[in-house]
């Protein structure tokens, strides 16, 4: 198997994690959109990139899914966050809309190095999130103050609710979807 077959299998499979986890209809919304995009989705050719924030991803290995995708990182073309001129010390984004076409979708995986945080932000489309590894506190969902949030959880944030997290004492990787209004052509 092609580390895109494997790619592609880890990607169906984390979003029928998050339709079995949402608990909300808009995140099985996204979670089925995505779906069905990544089924048939033509491959777009790139190179593989590391940034300096994946230091620890062996420590992103507390569920299965975790560790599947911990082999499989090191694969893919790792981005410095654009909300951050950081290098990419500290958190990093797979946008997964560059590797794959995916129309109407903005798909990634973001990488937040252990007791680093996620710049807070908002943006137009509506966004679900699966956590894949590491427990981390979140502002999400129109809240106010953090709340801790466990692997295997989806999250939802309404057209321009704000939000961060803060990754604990492990690395937090996370799946992001953005769909709807305002979303970047």
């Amino acid at each position: 198997m092609t580390v895109d077959d494997q790619l592609r299998n880890w990607l169906v499979a984390a979003a029928d994690a998050a339709i079995k986890f949402s608990n909300r209809s808009e995140i099985a919304e996204g979670a089925k959109k995505f779906r069905s995009a990544i089924e048939v989705a033509e491959r777009i050719p790139f190179e593989s990139q590391m940034q300096p924030a994946l230091r620890n991803l062996h420590r992103a290995s507390d569920t299965p899914r975790a560790r599947e995708f911990v082999a499989i990182a090191p694969s893919l073309r790792w981005v410095q966050s654009h909300r951050w001129d950081d290098g990419g010390s500290e958190r990093a984004l797979c946008v997964l809309s560059d590797a794959f076409e995916l129309p109407g979708l903005e798909v990634g995986i973001m990488y937040v190095d252990q007791n680093c945080s996620y710049p807070v932000h908002n943006h137009p489309p509506q966004e679900m999130y699966l956590t894949i590894s590491g427990c981390a506190r979140w502002r999400y969902g129109g809240a106010e103050k953090l709340i801790e949030v466990k692997p295997e959880t989806t999250l939802y944030n309404h057209p321009s609710d704000i939000h961060t997290v803060e990754a604990g004492d492990t690395p937090l990787v996370a799946m992001y979807v953005l769909w709807g209004e305002g979303l970047r052509p």
